[in-house]
């Protein structure tokens, strides 16, 4: 009589996806829980009282989520690393008109090879 056995097969699942709640993926879904929790705060404090606009504490509540939403869709997520970070000191630079390589930014190099050989050329 053939006896059947069960084959097991090791899956990853687990480490093969990546971790996230409503679309943010990894540290970015860090970000969007404390703009939820903040939204919730800023819902919370606006809407009670006498005279309290629930529309008004709705819209204030949005605007965490809407600027962390643009933040991490926009700078962080799906994009290199240091995105954010490197676009940033650009758009500085760009709109401060100083170029990015002036003789202000970089350090001039001193080589002791260099000098003697501009010494030797001048005699």
């Amino acid at each position: 009589m053939d006896e059947q056995t069960v084959r097991f097969h090791e899956t990853n699942e687990g480490r093969e996806t990546q971790q996230g709640i409503a679309g943010f993926e990894g540290l970015n879904a860090l970000f969007f829980m404390g703009a939820l929790g903040l939204a919730m705060i800023l819902f919370r404090r606006f809407s009670e009282g006498p005279g309290a606009s629930m529309s008004m504490a709705a819209l204030i509540a949005s605007i965490p989520l809407v600027v962390v939403s643009a933040y991490v869709f926009g700078l962080k997520q799906g994009k290199p690393k240091s995105y954010d970070v490197e676009l940033g000191e650009w758009l500085i630079i760009k709109f401060s008109k100083a170029p990015y390589f002036s003789p202000r930014q970089v350090e001039p190099l001193a080589l002791p090879w260099v000098e003697d050989a501009k010494k030797k050329e001048d005699v």
